[in-house]
Protein backbone atom coordinates (compact mmCIF):
# COMPACT_ATOMS: atom_id res chain seq x y z
CA UNK A 1 0.00 0.00 0.00
CA UNK A 2 2.77 2.16 0.72
CA UNK A 3 4.62 1.36 -2.43
CA UNK A 4 1.47 2.28 -4.32
CA UNK A 5 0.59 5.36 -2.67
CA UNK A 6 4.63 6.52 -3.20
CA UNK A 7 4.23 5.53 -6.91
CA UNK A 8 1.52 7.64 -7.51
CA UNK A 9 2.83 10.96 -5.57
CA UNK A 10 6.14 10.54 -7.59
CA UNK A 11 3.86 10.64 -10.74
CA UNK A 12 1.93 13.58 -10.05
CA UNK A 13 5.55 15.27 -8.90
CA UNK A 14 7.01 13.98 -12.17
CA UNK A 15 4.15 15.49 -14.08
CA UNK A 16 4.14 18.83 -12.53
CA UNK A 17 7.93 18.92 -12.34
CA UNK A 18 8.19 18.52 -16.11
CA UNK A 19 5.11 21.38 -16.32
CA UNK A 20 7.09 23.98 -13.98
CA UNK A 21 10.67 23.38 -16.08
CA UNK A 22 8.57 23.95 -19.29
CA UNK A 23 7.22 27.56 -18.18
CA UNK A 24 10.95 28.89 -17.12
CA UNK A 25 12.13 31.48 -18.67
CA UNK A 26 14.81 30.66 -21.65
CA UNK A 27 17.40 33.40 -20.31
CA UNK A 28 20.10 34.57 -22.46
CA UNK A 29 18.15 36.51 -25.29
CA UNK A 30 18.32 34.29 -28.51
CA UNK A 31 20.13 36.73 -31.73
CA UNK A 32 18.17 38.06 -34.26
CA UNK A 33 19.11 36.59 -37.69
CA UNK A 34 20.37 39.85 -38.55
CA UNK A 35 22.88 39.44 -35.83
CA UNK A 36 23.77 36.29 -36.86
CA UNK A 37 24.90 36.79 -40.15
CA UNK A 38 26.70 39.52 -38.64
CA UNK A 39 28.71 36.74 -36.46
CA UNK A 40 28.95 34.75 -39.38
CA UNK A 41 30.45 37.32 -42.08
CA UNK A 42 32.48 38.14 -38.93
CA UNK A 43 34.08 34.85 -38.88
CA UNK A 44 34.65 34.64 -42.47
CA UNK A 45 36.39 37.56 -42.43
CA UNK A 46 39.01 36.52 -39.31
CA UNK A 47 39.52 33.31 -41.72
CA UNK A 48 40.76 35.70 -44.26
CA UNK A 49 42.55 38.43 -41.31
CA UNK A 50 44.33 35.32 -40.35
CA UNK A 51 46.31 34.11 -43.14
CA UNK A 52 47.77 37.86 -43.00
CA UNK A 53 51.27 38.11 -41.00
CA UNK A 54 50.56 41.29 -38.19
CA UNK A 55 54.67 42.15 -38.17
CA UNK A 56 54.16 45.73 -39.63
CA UNK A 57 50.63 46.35 -38.87
CA UNK A 58 49.19 45.62 -42.33
CA UNK A 59 46.93 47.57 -44.65
CA UNK A 60 44.26 46.16 -45.55
CA UNK A 61 40.89 47.50 -47.94
CA UNK A 62 37.86 45.06 -47.53
CA UNK A 63 35.20 45.09 -50.23
CA UNK A 64 32.23 43.17 -49.37
CA UNK A 65 29.32 42.41 -52.38
CA UNK A 66 26.53 42.53 -52.91
CA UNK A 67 25.39 46.12 -51.95
CA UNK A 68 22.02 45.25 -50.51
CA UNK A 69 23.89 43.48 -47.89
CA UNK A 70 27.19 44.96 -47.76
CA UNK A 71 25.32 47.90 -45.79
CA UNK A 72 25.09 45.34 -42.72
CA UNK A 73 28.05 42.96 -43.11
CA UNK A 74 30.85 45.31 -43.89
CA UNK A 75 31.57 46.91 -40.12
CA UNK A 76 31.54 43.30 -38.72
CA UNK A 77 34.32 42.30 -41.41
CA UNK A 78 36.65 45.19 -40.81
CA UNK A 79 35.86 44.54 -37.36
CA UNK A 80 37.37 41.20 -37.61
CA UNK A 81 40.70 42.26 -39.38
CA UNK A 82 41.34 45.35 -36.97
CA UNK A 83 41.27 42.58 -34.21
CA UNK A 84 43.84 40.99 -36.01
CA UNK A 85 46.12 44.47 -35.84
CA UNK A 86 44.89 45.72 -39.55
CA UNK A 87 44.61 48.58 -40.37
CA UNK A 88 41.67 48.93 -42.62
CA UNK A 89 41.86 51.75 -45.40
CA UNK A 90 39.59 53.00 -48.18
CA UNK A 91 40.90 53.25 -51.97
CA UNK A 92 44.19 51.97 -53.17
CA UNK A 93 46.70 52.86 -50.51
CA UNK A 94 46.32 49.55 -48.67
CA UNK A 95 49.09 46.69 -49.20
CA UNK A 96 46.40 43.86 -49.02
CA UNK A 97 43.03 43.66 -50.18
CA UNK A 98 39.96 40.91 -49.35
CA UNK A 99 36.58 40.14 -50.91
CA UNK A 100 33.83 38.71 -49.54
CA UNK A 101 31.02 37.86 -52.18
CA UNK A 102 28.12 36.49 -50.61
CA UNK A 103 26.54 33.95 -53.07
CA UNK A 104 23.97 32.47 -50.62
CA UNK A 105 21.95 33.67 -47.47
CA UNK A 106 19.33 31.78 -46.19
CA UNK A 107 17.68 30.80 -42.97
CA UNK A 108 15.32 27.70 -41.77
CA UNK A 109 12.89 26.42 -39.45
CA UNK A 110 12.57 22.73 -39.40
CA UNK A 111 11.06 20.72 -36.36
CA UNK A 112 8.44 22.22 -35.25
CA UNK A 113 7.31 20.36 -32.36
CA UNK A 114 6.31 20.94 -28.41
CA UNK A 115 9.14 21.93 -25.36
CA UNK A 116 8.00 18.49 -23.73
CA UNK A 117 4.54 17.76 -22.11
CA UNK A 118 3.67 21.36 -21.24
CA UNK A 119 5.95 23.07 -23.30
CA UNK A 120 4.94 25.45 -26.20
CA UNK A 121 6.34 25.08 -29.86
CA UNK A 122 9.58 25.62 -30.35
CA UNK A 123 11.59 25.41 -34.00
CA UNK A 124 15.02 24.59 -34.79
CA UNK A 125 16.98 27.35 -36.67
CA UNK A 126 19.57 27.08 -39.02
CA UNK A 127 20.99 30.31 -40.46
CA UNK A 128 23.56 30.34 -43.61
CA UNK A 129 25.62 32.76 -45.47
CA UNK A 130 28.20 31.28 -48.36
CA UNK A 131 30.79 33.53 -49.66
CA UNK A 132 33.31 33.54 -53.13
CA UNK A 133 36.51 35.14 -50.73
CA UNK A 134 39.85 36.44 -51.80
CA UNK A 135 42.61 37.77 -49.87
CA UNK A 136 45.30 39.33 -52.15
CA UNK A 137 48.68 41.11 -51.99
CA UNK A 138 48.37 43.82 -54.21
CA UNK A 139 52.21 44.46 -54.02
CA UNK A 140 52.58 41.75 -56.73
CA UNK A 141 49.16 40.49 -57.59
CA UNK A 142 49.40 37.44 -55.61
CA UNK A 143 46.12 36.06 -54.36
CA UNK A 144 47.48 34.63 -50.60
CA UNK A 145 44.18 32.71 -50.05
CA UNK A 146 40.38 32.43 -51.57
CA UNK A 147 37.76 29.80 -52.30
CA UNK A 148 33.90 29.44 -51.53
CA UNK A 149 33.81 29.30 -47.63
CA UNK A 150 29.91 28.48 -45.60
CA UNK A 151 29.73 29.00 -41.74
CA UNK A 152 26.40 28.21 -40.78
CA UNK A 153 24.89 29.12 -37.01
CA UNK A 154 22.32 26.86 -35.70
CA UNK A 155 19.92 27.07 -32.32
CA UNK A 156 16.66 25.84 -31.14
CA UNK A 157 14.19 28.84 -30.73
CA UNK A 158 10.39 29.49 -29.35
CA UNK A 159 8.06 29.50 -32.57
CA UNK A 160 6.03 32.53 -31.23
CA UNK A 161 9.38 34.53 -30.72
CA UNK A 162 10.25 33.75 -34.56
CA UNK A 163 8.82 37.41 -35.61
CA UNK A 164 11.02 39.13 -33.29
CA UNK A 165 14.45 37.52 -35.25
CA UNK A 166 13.53 38.78 -38.61
CA UNK A 167 14.00 42.07 -40.11
CA UNK A 168 10.26 42.45 -42.44
CA UNK A 169 13.07 45.28 -44.91
CA UNK A 170 15.82 42.68 -45.25
CA UNK A 171 14.12 39.12 -47.08
CA UNK A 172 17.11 37.28 -46.57
CA UNK A 173 15.94 37.63 -42.43
CA UNK A 174 13.25 35.93 -42.97
CA UNK A 175 11.94 31.78 -43.21
CA UNK A 176 9.18 29.65 -43.30
CA UNK A 177 7.58 27.91 -40.75
CA UNK A 178 7.40 24.11 -40.98
CA UNK A 179 3.97 22.69 -40.15
CA UNK A 180 3.77 20.75 -37.09
CA UNK A 181 3.91 17.27 -37.33
CA UNK A 182 -0.08 15.48 -36.94
CA UNK A 183 1.27 12.64 -35.48
CA UNK A 184 3.19 14.90 -32.38
CA UNK A 185 0.47 17.49 -32.33
CA UNK A 186 -1.92 14.62 -31.22
CA UNK A 187 0.18 12.33 -28.89
CA UNK A 188 1.48 14.68 -26.48
CA UNK A 189 -1.92 15.31 -25.33
CA UNK A 190 -3.09 11.70 -25.02
CA UNK A 191 -0.31 10.91 -22.93
CA UNK A 192 -1.01 13.94 -20.41
CA UNK A 193 -4.66 12.69 -20.66
CA UNK A 194 -3.27 9.21 -20.19
CA UNK A 195 -1.11 9.91 -17.24
CA UNK A 196 -4.04 11.87 -15.28
CA UNK A 197 -6.31 9.05 -15.97
CA UNK A 198 -3.84 6.69 -14.17
CA UNK A 199 -2.93 8.95 -11.19
CA UNK A 200 -7.01 9.29 -10.68
CA UNK A 201 -7.59 5.86 -10.95
CA UNK A 202 -4.52 4.38 -8.68
CA UNK A 203 -5.86 7.06 -5.93
CA UNK A 204 -9.14 5.97 -5.80
CA UNK A 205 -7.77 2.29 -5.60
CA UNK A 206 -5.68 3.19 -2.79
CA UNK A 207 -8.35 4.80 -1.21
CA UNK A 208 -10.88 2.17 -1.43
Amino acid sequence: MKGLRHSLRSTVAAIACAGALHAQSAGTPAPTNLRIYQMLAASLGDSLAASISPADTPRVNVHISPADVAWFLQDDVERAFTARHCAVLGGDSARYGAELGATAMHVRYTNLRRAGLFGSHVVDRIVTLQARTRLTDRRGGLVITGGERTATYADTVAAADVAQFEQASIPVTRGVLPAEDFFSGIAEPLVVVGAIAVAIFLLFTVRS
